[in-house]
């Protein structure tokens, strides 16, 4: 780690292999417990982040896995191979060994007896050319919360239209709207996709980055059901890159987000809560410069304070939210970083634990006294594993480095 000050470069807390292609996505699941990988020929591992060893692992997709996020019980997968899966991944599954956990670098692994993987619950039909991963979020106008909680729409790129998105309505599988692409502007294709409901409004809101080094804002206009049709309204277009656009992410307060390219510039722009005014080109808040071309994923961490990217170059650079200032450079890696995730720090009921001094004495008073010490010590090796700040980056070398900084 370079950073301000003498201090002795930092190094991964642990190294997780088992993949023997480049690591393309990953996804904590379940308040720390758990990491999700995904790599270039399809194949999906389930972490345990207590013992560092897989708790399940299946070849997915026929193709490369461009991203995994997680909704209520499952882990959504989207392929190379034009399709998009979810796969009911539960804690009791995984706890229990019910799923096989033989990993792709065993040769056992990949050609083995028939495997028992997760119940497929859904699988799509999405458009995979433009290496851009879907995104997900929550259906606000599903009726009663609980329902919402148990729909979710998706977004992806068109496969017709390369520079129009696909928003589709889980669990029908149904496809619910089309943003074309912009006809005035000649932007490429889609690279880069955000979906989320602006807190103070609750309009869904997609934000996209294109090849062209654009990106833009879109709010779906108000409506009473998810039935309606849907129409949307862009409310930015900026353009902060030359090159483009390799991965984008929002602060968790929804006001700002974060944008990385081929070319070197990291960028910060801020969603506007008024009307797009199509007579002004709307410029970043802040933009960096930072010499190290191909920063190609980037996420926030979600207390908002930082982000970080990997690169091309197979550094691993973590930056300020508020000022873009470089941090830390992390190496590990010898060739280039295609993924990071950061792990929660705030997830739900975790952050109400004592602090560390009194996490021991808590933890054996909450137990039954008919429970095993080793139960209790397999209890407090977990709650350690969901406490840490992990962040995570997987490599061109098939390995994914674990990292417990700031």
């Amino acid at each position: 780690m370079s950073s301000v000050g003498n201090l002795p470069p930092a190094t991964p807390a642990f190294i997780l292999r088992g993949h023997t292609a480049p690591v393309h996505a990953l996804q904590f699941y379940k308040q720390n417990a758990f990491l999700v990988s995904g790599d270039s020929e399809g194949w999906i591992v389930v972490w345990r982040l207590a013992s560092k060893r897989p708790a399940a692992c299946w070849q997915g997709h026929r193709g490369s896995v461009l991203g995994i996020k997680v909704w209520e019980n499952s882990v959504i997968t989207h392929g190379r191979d034009h399709k998009l899966r979810a796969w009911q991944v539960t804690e009791a599954s995984l706890e229990g060994d019910t799923l096989d956990a033989r990993l792709p670098a065993e040769e056992e692994g990949r050609h083995g007896t028939e495997r028992e993987q997760p119940w497929l619950l859904h699988s799509m039909d999405v458009s995979a050319l433009n290496f851009c991963a879907f995104a997900i979020c929550i259906a606000s106008n599903a009726g009663s919360a609980e329902d919402a909680e148990c729909q979710a729409i998706i977004a992806a790129p068109n496969a017709l239209d390369s520079g129009g998105i696909d928003f589709f309505h889980l669990p029908s599988e149904r496809r619910v709207s089309v943003l074309p692409a912009d006809p005035q502007v000649k932007t490429g294709m889609v690279m880069a996709l955000d979906l989320f409901h602006q807190p103070e409004t609750r309009l869904l809101t997609v934000v996209s980055g294109y090849e062209d080094g654009r990106t833009m804002v879109h709010q779906r206009k108000p409506m009473a059901s998810l039935e309606e049709n849907w129409k949307w309204e862009m409310i930015l277009v900026s353009r902060p890159h030359s090159q483009p656009v390799l991965s984008l992410d929002t602060l968790p307060s929804k006001d700002f987000y974060f944008t990385s390219s081929a070319d070197a510039v990291i960028g910060k722009l801020a969603i506007p809560t008024s009307n797009f005014d199509s007579d002004k080109n709307i410029k970043p808040v802040k933009t960096n410069n930072t010499k190290h071309a191909g920063q190609q994923d980037l996420t926030v961490r979600n207390d908002g304070k930082i982000f970080a990217t990997a690169g091309w170059d197979a550094r691993i650079r973590i930056y300020s939210t508020k000022t873009l200032e470089e941090l830390a450079v992390l190496k590990w890696h010898q060739d280039g970083c295609y993924s990071v995730a950061y792990a929660d720090t705030l997830s739900l009921g975790l952050h109400e634990m004592p602090s560390e001094a009194g996490q021991d004495q808590a933890l054996l008073a909450s137990r039954d006294s008919t429970n095993s010490a080793l139960e209790v010590i397999r209890q407090q090796r977990s709650l350690k594993a969901q406490m840490t700040h992990w962040l995570a980056a997987g490599g061109k070398d098939g390995k994914i480095s674990l990292w417990d900084i700031y």
